[in-house]
């Protein structure tokens, strides 16, 4: 289950523009190893391997290959840059 938070919620509606999840390659060797998805505006590269979800007015793909946990985007901030991040995600 994919949240905005209401900060990248008002963020994200002052952009005006879809946003996407990219996910970094996995690392695999002895274990298992996924950052955390990559959260960017506008439409992903290729549509066909991402399903497109309406949440909260805001037109969100998503991989087809997201583990169905529990994330929220969220907005961090530093020195006033700001950057969707996601919350929950589970390096291993």
């Amino acid at each position: 289950m994919l949240t905005i938070s209401p900060q990248a919620l008002e963020y994200i509606k002052t952009r005006n523009q879809t946003i996407y999840l990219e996910l970094p390659p996995l690392i695999d060797c002895c274990i298992h190893l996924q950052e955390a998805p990559v959260v960017r505006f506008g439409h992903p590269p290729n549509l066909a391997a991402y399903k497109s979800q309406n949440i909260d007015g805001i037109t969100v793909y998503i991989p087809d290959d997201l583990p169905d946990i529990p994330l929220t985007i969220d907005l961090s901030s530093f020195f006033g840059y700001k950057q969707l991040v996601i919350e929950g995600w589970r390096l291993a």
